[in-house]
């Protein structure tokens, strides 16, 4: 299974953003789109607001099907782990 990650702030997420995704989802078996959080950053959304937005935009709005072979991971990633390691 190849799986791929999609790393960014998406504050908001825009129709690039989602034609990445798409396009994604042709390659890869499983994609996790990763929200990322920078405390030194200031954002119009918090990542609970940004993760909603996410999830209604490709589900809801776009109506991506969680197919049986695909999955899709909406995942919350917090910048200043990410950077100590």
């Amino acid at each position: 299974m190849k799986t791929a990650v999609y790393p960014g702030t998406f504050d908001p997420i825009t129709y690039g953003h989602i034609d990445v995704i798409k396009k994604s989802l042709n390659i890869f078996d499983r994609l996790i789109v990763a929200a990322t959080n920078n405390s030194d950053k200031n954002y119009y959304f918090s990542i609970e607001d940004r993760i909603d937005i996410i999830n209604n935009s490709l589900f809801k709005d776009l109506k991506l099907s969680k197919k049986k072979n695909k999955s899709y991971i909406i995942w919350k990633l917090n910048y200043r782990a990410l950077q100590k390691t």
